[in-house]
């Protein structure tokens, strides 16, 4: 599928989802475009991502890279279904399975080795502690800390949480590959952990589903890493992989956090 250039974003259909980076439209029943704005990169690693996924079933099939009215855009498989954070606000009995689908999604994921030209995760989490404004001696922790960690030829996803995995009839499926790195398995396990537990929804979120939240996160995240612990290798690092997301997500500039 071609997005027609001539007609640029007058052909797209009405916007179906809006992100930092980027905005998802409507274009036909098969595929969707994925428009990033000006000044972000995450189309590189999405790219990069999506080609390397292929064939796993475990991501949208990369149909092509397009330029839209001078922002380049993804055209990726157009998925049906909800993703599983608006599946749980739906139907919140349904915790433990959406625990053992996200935690068998991830390890299908890190099960793919990353391309040599996605950058390292232990590089990148060094940049972004570096940037979080810590205490001096709190910086010198968690450097010492990452510093310790083991390297890793894992594909890594970065933001891997229940909004960013759709599940429809028997197939699930991850999207927003932008933060996509390569690293070690465990790494990404821990910072879906911290996000489980510990991240605040977005402003937008009604207060029910503030609610839901705050009652089933520790419920979904204690279920999801007993998920992954029984069938991934032996996980020995969590802990300080947890210290050093911790430390590196202050750099999100998040204030309720």
């Amino acid at each position: 599928m071609s997005l027609p250039h001539a007609e640029g974003a007058r052909a797209l259909g009405s916007q179906l989802g809006a992100g930092r980076e980027a905005d998802v439209y409507g274009y036909g029943d098969a595929a969707v475009p994925k428009l990033y704005r000006p000044g972000f990169g995450g189309h590189r690693n999405e790219t990069t991502a999506l080609r390397s996924l292929d064939g796993h079933g475990v991501a949208p099939k990369l149909v092509e890279v397009v330029d839209c009215d001078g922002r380049t855009g993804l055209v990726v498989e157009r998925l049906a279904g909800p993703d599983m954070l608006t599946h749980l606000r739906r139907r919140p009995w349904h915790v433990y399975a959406v625990a053992r689908s996200l935690a068998e999604a991830h390890l299908a994921v890190h099960g793919v080795q990353a391309p040599a030209e996605l950058a390292d995760l232990r590089e990148v989490l060094a940049a972004r502690v570096r940037d979080a404004a810590l205490p001096q001696h709190l910086l010198d922790f968690a450097t010492r800390l990452l510093d310790g960690l083991p390297d890793g030829d894992r594909l890594c996803h970065g933001d891997y949480h229940p909004g960013n995995v759709l599940h429809a009839k028997d197939r699930t499926t991850v999207i927003d590959w932008g933060a996509a790195t390569r690293g070690v398995a465990e790494a990404d396990h821990a910072r879906t952990l911290l996000l489980l537990r510990w991240a605040d929804p977005l402003p937008s979120t009604p207060l029910l589903s503030r609610a839901l939240i705050a009652t089933g996160r520790s419920l979904l995240a204690d279920a999801y890493g007993r998920a992954y612990r029984r069938d991934s290798p032996p996980l020995r690092h969590t802990r300080s992989w947890l210290v050093v997301h911790a430390a590196a997500r202050l750099s999100e500039g998040i204030r309720a956090e």
